[in-house]
């Protein structure tokens, strides 16, 4: 997976997040299975590098391991929705665009 920007990351993890929530009210136990396993450790691994708070960073990473798969330990899809929301509100904030100001005395007359 390339470089994500914030924007991106945000935007992943936003329709990651509507997805899971329509999923876990369905069946709170769903698991995630299969192909989607890995393209979801992609996407975490991907929206880690940005993650600035090293203690999140350090507990997210590493959450599906091939040892984990391999063991048949099953990845429940709330389970992964707390990781989401964690990720989501860990995201640098966006930065609001600084309002100019027009210095009076650099008017044209």
């Amino acid at each position: 997976m390339t470089d994500l920007t914030v924007e991106q990351a945000r935007s992943m993890l936003k329709d990651l997040q509507d997805s899971l929530r329509t999923i876990v009210k369905k069946d709170p136990e769903q698991e995630v299975q299969t192909f989607a396993i890995p393209i979801l450790d992609a996407a975490l691994v991907g929206i880690q590098k940005l993650i600035l708070d090293s203690s999140i960073k350090e507990k997210t990473r590493g959450l599906i391991t091939p040892e984990i798969i391999e063991e048949g330990e099953p990845i429940r899809a709330n389970e992964v929705l707390l990781v989401v929301d964690v990720l989501l509100n860990a995201l640098p904030k966006r930065q609001m665009p600084r309002a100019s100001v027009i210095n009076p005395d650099t008017r044209r007359r």
